[in-house]
C-alpha cells in the first residue's frame, strides 16, 4: 500500500517524542498506536517498545486530538509518569469480532491474588509485562454487572493533563464504575451519579471511555447523558483488560490490606480494569443473560425481535465504529 509524504511525517512527529532514539528503519515500521490487532483484537506486548519514555507537555495543547495525535504516550509538566502504563491506556484496539471471554467477581479475586506487590513502585510496569500478559492484561475481555456510578475525570498525564472545558469532559475519561451486585445498584445516586455512596464506589470494578476512542468511533452516542438512561441497570461492558499499576496502594484499591483509615478511603474494589471500552451495551429490565438478545447498544434502542446479541463480538444493531486516525482518578 502506497503511504503519502503528509502519512509518513505525521507518523514520525507522533511516534519519535516519546521514544528513545531507534533505528531508522524500526521506526519506519513501527506499528502505530491505534492500529487495531488481528482476531480478538488482543494487545501483543512484544510489539510496544521498551523504551517509550515520559516527556514533558509542551505549551497550549489545543484538545484531546492535539494530544493523541503528538503524545502516544500523553505528558505531563514535570513528566513523571509511567509511560508504558499510558501507551497501554491510549491505545484504540477494535472491538472483538471473536469469542469474548467474560470476567466474573471471582476472576477479579483471582487477578487480585496474582498481581505482583511491587507493581507500581517506580513506574515500573514495563517491567512486570510478560507476567501480566500471562494474565490477560492487553487481551479483550467482558463483563456483565451493574452500572453504579460514572463520571468526567479530571486532568490525568494519559490525556496531556487536558481538562473540559466543556461539561461533557470532551477532553477526558469517563471513569465508570460497574458492580456485581444486583441489590446493591438499587442504591445508586441517580440525582448525582459521579457520587456514589461508598459502599457502591468500593465495590466497583472500574471501566474507562477514552476521548480520543469516543470520538473516532462512538461520537455523541457515548455521552454522559446516555450513560445516565443506563445508570442503575445490567450492564455489558468489554474493553482491553488493564492493570492500573499507578493505584496499587492500599488507600486506592480495596483488593489490598490496609490501615483501618486505608480501608475506609479505598475506591475501587481492583486496579485491574477494562480501558479503553470497546463495545458498552445496557439492559432495560435487567433480564439480560450473557448470550440473551435483549441487550441495548450505548444511546440505541432496542426494537421488537431485534437481534442485539454481541457474544461473540460486536452487537447486532449498528456500531459508529469507523478507521481511527491515530491514536483524581483513571
Amino acid at each position: 500500500m502506497t503511504v503519502s509524504s503528509s502519512e509518513t511525517n505525521q507518523t514520525f512527529r507522533r511516534h519519535v517524542a516519546p521514544f528513545a532514539p531507534l533505528a531508522l528503519a524500526l521506526l519506519m515500521n513501527a506499528i502505530p498506536a491505534s492500529t487495531p490487532a488481528a482476531n480478538n483484537s488482543a494487545l501483543i506486548h512484544q510489539d510496544i517498545p521498551d523504551n517509550v519514555t515520559a516527556v514533558a507537555c509542551e505549551d497550549n495543547i489545543a484538545d484531546f486530538e492535539a494530544c493523541h495525535d503528538n503524545y502516544p504516550t500523553g505528558c505531563s509538566k514535570a513528566a513523571g509518569y509511567d509511560a508504558y502504563l499510558n501507551y497501554l491506556k491510549n491505545l484504540t484496539p477494535s472491538a472483538p469480532s471473536g469469542g469474548t471471554n467474560f470476567l466474573s467477581q471471582a476472576d477479579f479475586d483471582n487477578l487480585n491474588a496474582g498481581t505482583p506487590a511491587t507493581l507500581g513502585q517506580d513506574n515500573n510496569h514495563s517491567e512486570f509485562k510478560d507476567q501480566l500478559a500471562k494474565l490477560g492484561e492487553g487481551s479483550q475481555r467482558g463483563i456483565i454487572g451493574y452500572l453504579y456510578y460514572f463520571e468526567a475525570t479530571g486532568a490525568e498525564s494519559s490525556n496531556c493533563e487536558l481538562t473540559g472545558p466543556d461539561a461533557e469532559g470532551g477532553n477526558v475519561d469517563f471513569h465508570i464504575g460497574v458492580g456485581f451486585d444486583e441489590n446493591l445498584a438499587s442504591q445508586v445516586n441517580t440525582a448525582n451519579p459521579p457520587k456514589p455512596p461508598k459502599k457502591l464506589e468500593q465495590q466497583s470494578v472500574i471501566v474507562e471511555m477514552t476521548p480520543h476512542y469516543r470520538a473516532r468511533f462512538e461520537s455523541g452516542i457515548w455521552t454522559l447523558a446516555n450513560l445516565k438512561a443506563a445508570l442503575g441497570h445490567k450492564v455489558r461492558v468489554v474493553g482491553q483488560l488493564l492493570v492500573d499499576s499507578e493505584h496499587n496502594k492500599p488507600a486506592d484499591n480495596c483488593a489490598l490490606d490496609g490501615s483501618a483509615a486505608q480501608r475506609n478511603h479505598c475506591w475501587r474494589y481492583s486496579i485491574w480494569e477494562l480501558h479503553p471500552v470497546t463495545i458498552f451495551e445496557y439492559c432495560q429490565d435487567n433480564s439480560c443473560t450473557q448470550n440473551s438478545n435483549n441487550w441495548i447498544v450505548l444511546g440505541g434502542h432496542a426494537a421488537a425481535g431485534e437481534n442485539v446479541n454481541a457474544p461473540n463480538g460486536n452487537s447486532g444493531q449498528t456500531q459508529s465504529k469507523g478507521t481511527p486516525k491515530g491514536t483524581q482518578r483513571g
